[in-house]
Parts: C-alpha cells; sequence; structure tokens
C-alpha cells in the first residue's frame, strides 16, 4: 500500500474517472499508469532456433545456458 499525495482537484478528477469506469480508485490509477508507462516485457526466455531442435538438442541448450 502507497499514499499519494496529490491536490483536491486532482483527487476528484480521479474518484469522477474511477465512477465513470465502474471501477475502484486503486484500478483507474492502475488503468491510467498503464496506459502512459506501460510494464516492461520480460527479457528472459528469448531464445530462438532456427530449425526444429530434437529433445537431445533442447537439453544441450538448457544445460549450456542458452550462452549465458
Amino acid at each position: 500500500m502507497t499514499t499519494i499525495k496529490e491536490p483536491k482537484s486532482t483527487r476528484d478528477r480521479l474518484h469522477r474517472l474511477a465512477a465513470a469506469d465502474g471501477v475502484t480508485l486503486a484500478q483507474e490509477i492502475d488503468k491510467l499508469i498503464d496506459q502512459h508507462a506501460p510494464r516492461p516485457k520480460p527479457s528472459v526466455g528469448g531464445f530462438r532456433s532456427s530449425r526444429p531442435l530434437s529433445a537431445e538438442e533442447i537439453d544441450a541448450e538448457l544445460a549450456g545456458g542458452f550462452g549465458v
């Protein structure tokens, strides 16, 4: 939980937006943040093979740590 201090006019606008969308104040703030600063995409798991791999080849890649 975090406390956010903002002017009364901003708080009132947020409450009106939340009511218009039928969500809680926290949900409205989360929605607005996601619209303006989307969450970064994960940077792990980006391995791509140029061809289909056998189970043994997949095991070898996993054991090798993908070149890390």
